[in-house]
């Protein structure tokens, strides 16, 4: 069998709507509508159960379909909005005053996109990327390392399991750190505020940071504003950038189940 190079090889970053999303969608919408079909036929008769098992399953086949079309945006092989969503993150490193050199931290990396993109991007820059890699995810360390010897940076990344709520690193290890939809995914940490102070924490003073979460998501992080202003004590600078209806992304993914809730906190330790 004739072996692919290195330079035939492609990366797979994964998506940030999992497959079992639209295939669970599906599933449901089939049950529901079976559902009401049985109580009709049983009945013999329009029942409320009828109606609300058909009603759920259309909502159902609506949000599946939704999010089987949202996926297929996102894709690298598809509309490539997940990479120019970590684009906007890298750029906003630059447009900071950072000069790309130096030790840069990814925190919860996935499948390793942001910090091959990062590697890529500076190449001066010696990336540490992190994650949990829960098993709800189509992420792994192992697929992380590969994506990077793929792109040819391996030698400038590596790879650790960790726990964004508690960092194994030393205060002030990093040049600068970046995140990307990682914060409100954390569980074992609640306080968001806490787990933004922890991420700060393992900049060096003066360092830069770039962290992109849903943060107009009150449920997580209350008045986004308060919280930023809460975090002026423990920085030289900082900002909140709203970064809702970005002119790259189709209006369709403006909602809060993919990009309708999306903002950066940003500045400089």
């Amino acid at each position: 069998m004739k072996q692919l190079s290195q330079t035939q090889l492609k990366p797979e970053y994964s998506n940030w709507v999992s497959k079992w999303i639209p295939i669970t969608g599906g599933i449901a919408t089939v049950l529901l509508a079976a559902g009401s079909v049985t109580v009709f036929r049983l009945t013999k008769q329009t029942t409320w159960l009828g109606l609300v098992l058909i009603v759920l399953a259309v909502i159902a086949c609506v949000v599946t379909l939704y999010m089987f079309i949202a996926r297929g945006i996102l894709s690298y092989h598809g509309g490539g909005v997940q990479g120019k969503v970590l684009d906007g993150v890298l750029s906003q490193l630059e447009a900071l005053g950072w000069d790309g050199k130096g030790k840069l931290l990814d925190i919860g990396c996935g499948s390793g996109a942001m910090s091959i993109k990062a590697a890529k991007k500076f190449p001066d820059v010696v990336v540490t990327g992190m994650d949990y890699w829960g098993a709800g995810w189509d992420y792994s360390k192992t697929l992380c390392e590969s994506n990077a010897k793929i792109e040819g940076v391996a030698e400038r990344i590596t790879f650790q399991k960790g726990d964004a709520a508690k960092l194994d690193f030393s205060d002030g290890t990093f040049d600068a750190a970046i995140s990307n939809f990682v914060f409100h995914e954390v569980m074992s940490q609640p306080d968001k505020f806490a787990l933004v102070r922890e991420a700060l924490r393992v900049v060096k003073p003066g360092g830069y940071f770039v962290f992109e979460d849903i943060f107009f998501a009150k449920s997580h992080y209350g008045d986004i504003h308060k919280f930023v202003k809460a975090l002026e004590p423990y920085t030289a600078e900082v900002h909140f950038l709203d970064m809702r209806r970005p002119d790259y992304a189709p209006v369709l993914l403006n909602t809060p189940l993919i990009l309708g809730q999306m903002g950066i906190i940003c500045g400089r330790k």
